[in-house]
């Protein structure tokens, strides 16, 4: 009992090991190819990993579908970043979990990001602050009782974030912490721009009314200014990186799949005739072939899981009256069904079972002719899959 136990302990732990498996391939950076050029693995996550210089704080890889990069967005993205007790480390190592698709094609972009200097630093505050500024100008109208955008906060807001995201497009954080956006500040001090009205001014007369619209304007814009300024500041803070290289590799080809079949035993029972309290039934044990539906790990689980499954009983049936009831060509019941995965070593299969029997006279004796027909059947099996692979 204790070996047993110790048995069963080495398998779940092999199981487990199993199912964390993962591929790992190099990154040829002179030559922008992986390995030795051989195929991406399929269907299992992969490793991605590559030299680096003592610049390179960031790596990120972004897959995309065939020539998918100036079209979408891409599959996935995963990155690396420079532990700070590894400030020495030559190499990077990006886990991505998406799984490839066998025999497919797939753009791959391997993107390197290095600390910004200072005067980088100042250089893109200058740019937000000096994008920011124009934008607001283009936005600002002055007339009627009040002072107003031609967009709304929200729009404005949105679209502030927007100028800032393209420019940061080529800048990332060491941290996992996003880089800040414009916050809800800006947008609650563009309504109050908004709000202001100014009956009061008109009414001391149109030149003074004038010269405090200007007034007032100036001094709600310039708060305006302040505030996206302090907040550009934060956008462009510390621990910030700077795009240094790319390397874009197109139509790169995944590994094919090994088709494979499977050997099927099991034992079912095949409905015969007669009704709930009158069932006419055989059974048997039965051996088969079966064929999966999808070999793909990533495809639907009823198509990962089911299979069309083939075979014949071992035994013939005895019906009513004691006549055997057997199978035509091969002289046993044969079976077309479909098969399903319930646990890991257990399916369930159903289908249809073409039997033979001889056809009786009208004295109820048996004549030289038979009669085949279709019945259906239900089972438990077991399988082996045996592997198959083509060379080209």
């Amino acid at each position: 009992m204790k070996s047993f136990f110790s048995l069963s302990a080495l398998l779940l732990l092999f199981l487990n090991s199993a199912g964390a498996q993962y591929a790992t391939v190099n990154f040829d950076y002179e030559k922008a190819r992986f390995g030795e050029n051989q195929p991406l693995p399929s269907e299992t996550p992969i490793v991605f990993t590559g030299p680096i210089t003592a610049d390179i704080d960031i790596v990120e890889i972004r897959i995309y579908s065939p020539k998918g990069k100036e079209k979408r967005d891409p599959l996935t993205l995963a990155d690396w970043k420079r532990p700070k007790d590894k400030s020495g480390a030559t190499n990077f190592n990006v886990l991505v979990n998406y799984k490839l698709r066998a025999s497919k094609k797939y753009d791959i972009e391997v993107t390197y990001f290095r600390p910004i200097s200072e005067k980088e630093r100042q250089a893109l505050t200058d740019r937000l602050s000096q994008t920011i500024d124009t934008y607001i100008d283009s936005q600002t109208e002055s007339g009627g009782k009040s002072i107003s955008f031609e967009s709304s906060s929200k729009k404005m807001l949105n679209e502030m974030n927007e100028l800032a995201a393209s420019i940061l497009s080529s800048y990332r954080r060491r941290s996992d912490i996003p880089i800040p956006t414009f916050s809800e500040l800006v947008k609650m001090k563009i309504e109050q721009v908004e709000s202001v009205k100014f009956e009061k001014a008109e009414e001391a007369g149109a030149s003074q009314a004038s010269a405090a619209k200007m007034q007032q304007r100036a001094q709600l814009i310039e708060e305006l200014r302040e505030l996206t300024s302090m907040e550009v500041k934060a956008m462009s803070g510390t621990n910030l990186l700077i795009f240094a290289d790319s390397r874009y590799v197109e139509d790169y080809q995944t590994e094919d799949k090994a088709g494979y079949f499977s050997l099927n035993a099991g034992y079912g029972g095949v409905y015969l005739g007669g009704n709930l309290e009158n069932l006419e039934y055989g059974t048997s044990p039965y051996l088969g072939l079966s064929f999966p539906l999808s070999t793909s790990t990533i495809a639907p689980r009823f198509l990962r899981n089911a299979s069309i499954t083939m075979g014949v009983f071992t035994n013939n049936f005895e019906g009513q009256g004691g006549k055997e009831i057997s199978g035509p060509l091969v002289g046993r019941p044969f079976y077309l069904g479909l098969d399903y995965k319930l646990f890991q070593f257990v399916r369930f299969n159903a289908g249809a079972t073409v039997l033979e029997e001889p056809e009786m006279t009208a004295v109820g004796v048996e004549s030289n002719s038979n009669r085949i027909f279709i019945q259906p059947f239900i089972g438990l099996s077991a399988k082996i899959n045996l592997f198959l692979s083509l060379d080209r």
